[in-house]
């Protein structure tokens, strides 16, 4: 009830009639905020309602912006929360926009002057739009379908990422927020460059694909995902590559497999005469500190026979007359571990030569395998176990194959292979035997193969490739192969200059059947007497439409004057008991009553003498007993004298002796043979007092 000389209340604020007019009577309730005017109690409630209302609406936006910090999310979880703060939003925005209205009707119901009804609907519109917008932007947030980014699987480290660099990506994050989602995916367009068009589409279910980044930049990586449904969802990455560096083929080094460096994307090759140019290139290949190879050529080559990280480094020259210094870290591992036993073979061997180069390669396994299928490193590709590719311009190729057994398992294999610009080498000749005629080489079995490469330019390194031959001792200029089989082989000699510039040439090795021979081994080869020598001469053949019917050995060593010879069969063995030299003579006998002859040369060495003793110990308190061990002499000693320095003897082989006083006594011990050699050894012991 007003009372007199009182106005209604419009949102707190009284309004002041006329003093002779009657102030009416308004049943619309009274508003909440804070008054201006009115009795104490008055004041103190709106003041209340204001504070409750303020912290309300704290309490309300402080969650808010929890959830908008959390949502929305890829990874699923908070599924909980989310369903909740839902609910909670909803119903506060409806409660907000119903109590805001409620409030705005009461205030225009209320008879007052309208500037007093304007100030009163702002104060309620700034608190309730306020809160009606942190609402809606909430329940906006959470619903809204969260950016997906693509996994980073190699390299793990970002100081790793040095271009050029193959860089793999994985979507494992996306793939498991499409299965929360019910979504399958059918294909992933991959575009690495930000251009129109996608540079590779997938259907592989596990979505991983390795990218080769060439250059330093910023590479904004988007995948395509096209769904059963046709829906299209875009998983994305942003990556920095700082800086650059020399390329590494493979990028992850083999042991014992040759590596190429290359200098092509930082000094791009080019006929501009006036373009920068490489003049010298110093490789460090180990980062000693020490030039392993100096070159004006772009891409060299080198293999590491040692596990775990290396850095090498390059010191480059270019023709602007600047220089600079190059380096990266590479980890040299074993070649990675295949789910079934499969190897690569490839002829030649060694993937190193001038174009037109041919190369086969072959894969080996007994796994059944579904498919292989080949890139070869040149843009072509190629399927089957056993292909064959033809590099016939100068380049570096990584050649992949990949192959899949009817289980599903796959492996993989990686080869470098290097076609180099040609190397002449007009006056190349061969020393050694058999001669090389018109780089063919003709024997009989066993045919062995001795050469030396001869030219007179300077600084050439040869090696060899003999790959059926049965014995092979190579050096980094000659060659010793020796084949028992006949037919027609072939040798491999390759030269490389400096620059790493590459000859390579075949010399074909005919082997012919031979009209007979007589051979033996024996085993110990250099004996040491007396010794017991084994032969075997099971090697031996005769000419065809002949039979062995027995061997003759003679053993070479004088017994009364007359050489000891033995009938027998092919393996026997012999007794030398004295140290010298022998020819050992073989004849061969056949049912025609011929006889084919062979000799070796054998030589037994004498026996070392060398007398040893270890005493049980060297110090201790008189009186002190030591015992002398000779168990690590060498040779057939018939007495032993000690001498124990005391004034004591003895002629025992392990005597044992007690020192009954103090000093240092030296203990010596002359071991003689029975043919009078001796071998004289001493030490010290020494004994306190007691």
């Amino acid at each position: 009830m007003v009372t007199d000389g009182q106005t209604p209340q419009v949102d707190g604020i009284s309004s002041v009639a006329p003093a002779s007019t009657p102030a009416p009577v308004s049943s619309a309730p009274v508003a909440s905020s804070a008054p201006v005017t009115g009795t104490p109690a008055e004041k103190r409630l709106s003041r209340i309602a204001l504070i409750s209302i303020i912290i309300a609406a704290f309490l309300y936006v402080i969650p808010a912006f929890a959830l908008m910090t959390l949502f929305p999310r890829a990874d699923g979880n908070f599924t909980g929360l989310k369903a909740n703060g839902t609910l909670f939003y909803l119903f506060g925005s409806g409660l907000w926009t119903i109590g805001g209205l409620m409030m705005i009707v009461r205030i225009l119901s209320v008879k007052s002057k309208m500037q007093l009804k304007i100030g009163a609907l702002l104060r309620v519109l700034a608190v309730a739009v306020p809160l009606i917008l942190v609402s809606v932007t909430v329940l906006l947030q959470m619903q809204k379908e969260p950016t997906l980014y693509l996994d980073i699987v190699s390299p793990t480290n970002a100081q790793d990422l040095i271009a050029p660099v193959s860089v793999t990506f994985g979507m494992d994050s996306a793939l498991k927020y499409f299965k929360q989602l019910g979504m399958m995916p059918l294909r992933y367009e991959w575009n690495f460059t930000g251009a129109a068009t996608a540079q590779q589409e997938t259907l592989d279910p596990q979505s991983q694909l390795t990218f080769l980044i060439p250059k330093a930049g910023i590479y904004n990586v988007v995948v395509a995902v096209t769904m059963k449904d046709g829906r299209v969802k875009n998983v994305v990455t942003s990556l920095v590559v700082s800086r650059g560096s020399f390329s590494v083929q493979p990028m992850i080094p083999i042991i014992d497999e040759p590596v190429s460096f290359s200098l092509e994307n930082l000094i791009p090759p080019s006929t501009d005469p006036a373009a920068t140019k490489l003049v010298k290139a110093k490789w460090d290949f180990l980062g000693r500190g020490v030039t392993d190879l100096e070159t004006d050529n772009l891409t060299v080559t080198y293999t590491y026979h040692k596990l775990g990280s290396v850095t090498p480094t390059v010191t480059v020259t270019l023709s602007n007359q600047t220089q600079s210094v190059v380096q990266r870290t590479i980890q040299v591992v074993k070649a990675p571990e295949q789910p079934f036993p499969i190897t690569l073979e490839t002829e030649p061997a060694s993937l190193l030569g001038p174009p037109p180069f041919g190369v086969l390669f072959k894969i080996n396994t007994h796994e059944p395998l579904k498919t292989v299928a080949w890139d070869f490193g040149n843009q072509k590709s190629g399927e089957g176990l056993r292909v064959a590719q033809v590099y016939s311009a100068v380049g570096t190729y990584t050649v992949n194959v990949q192959a899949t057994s009817q289980s599903g398992a796959v492996a993989k294999i990686s080869k470098v292979v290097r076609v180099t610009n040609p190397l002449n080498i007009n006056d190349l000749s061969f020393e050694g035997t058999p001669e090389v005629r018109d780089f063919s080489v003709t024997g009989e079995v066993p045919l062995t193969v001795d050469l030396t490469p001869v030219t007179s330019q300077p600084l050439i390194t040869f090696s060899w490739e003999a790959p059926k031959a049965d014995d092979v001792v190579m050096t980094d200029k000659s060659l010793h192969a020796v084949y028992r089989d006949q037919g027609k082989y072939s040798i491999d000699v390759i030269g490389i200059d400096p620059d790493q510039n590459v000859y390579r040439k075949r010399i074909t090795v005919n082997a012919q059947p031979a009209t007979s021979i007589v051979t033996f081994v024996m085993d110990p080869p250099t004996p040491t007497a007396p010794a017991n020598v084994k032969f075997d001469a099971s090697d031996t053949f005769v000419p065809s439409g002949e039979e062995i019917t027995g061997f003759e050995w003679n053993f070479g060593d004088a017994s009364s004057g007359d050489q000891t010879s033995n009938f027998s069969g092919s393996r026997t063995e012999h007794l030398y008991q004295n140290p010298g030299t022998y020819t050992i003579g073989l004849k061969v006998r056949t049912t025609s009553g011929k006889s084919f002859t062979g000799q070796q040369t054998l030589v037994v060495r004498a026996p070392l003498i060398d007398a040893c003793f270890i005493p049980s110990r060297r110090t201790g308190k008189a009186p002190l007993g030591v015992h002398f061990d000779t168990s690590c002499s060498t040779g057939e000693f018939s007495s032993w004298l000690w001498d124990f320095g005391d004034g004591s003897q003895s002629d025992m082989f392990d005597p044992t002796h007690v020192f009954g006083k103090e000093g240092n006594f030296i203990v010596t011990a002359t071991a003689t043979t029975k043919d009078g050699k001796k071998s004289i050894k001493s030490t010290t012991i020494s004994v306190s007092a007691l």
